[in-house]
């Protein structure tokens, strides 16, 4: 499983456990505007895992940074619920994120609302170590020849 695969997995589950009436989204959010023009999903969260850059450090070694953003949007649209989500959601990032087997730091998360949506931001900085096994072209075959005495 690829690293972002295992990154979503771990947000999604940790939006879940702090709002488990929310639903979670991750490539689209379905149901936003039912056909008589009510909307249909109003408690959700939208991920967004953008990857900025990939640095080479060294032959067996590549440094990561992905911008997350987890968009919340609940049905009070009221400035006091997002300032009390922001603060759940900043605190359960901060200062340790775990997923799969890593512990990253996340030093800060930026909280804003637009157009009635929470915002909370954050970078993810680690370091992909990969061993190259060197690769040997097969032995072709050998003609021997044995000599008796």
């Amino acid at each position: 499983m690829d690293v972002f695969t295992i990154i979503k997995d771990a947000l999604i589950g940790l939006l879940n456990g702090l709002y488990p009436s929310f639903e979670v989204c991750y490539e689209e959010i379905p149901r936003t505007a039912g056909d008589d023009g009510t909307d249909d999903l109003e408690d959700y969260f939208f991920l967004e895992i953008i990857p900025t850059g990939s640095t080479t450090v060294d032959a067996y070694h590549t440094r990561h940074r992905l911008l997350v953003n987890i968009a919340a949007h609940d049905r009070a649209e009221s400035n006091g619920k997002y300032l009390s989500m922001a603060h759940r959601i900043g605190s359960a990032v901060r200062p340790v994120f775990r997923f799969g087997d890593r512990a990253i730091t996340v030093p800060e998360v930026g909280c804003k609302v637009v157009d009635k949506v929470l915002h909370c931001t954050f970078t993810l900085e680690f370091t992909d170590s990969v061993e190259d096994t060197e690769q040997f072209d097969l032995m072709e075959q050998l003609d021997t020849t044995i000599k008796s005495e």
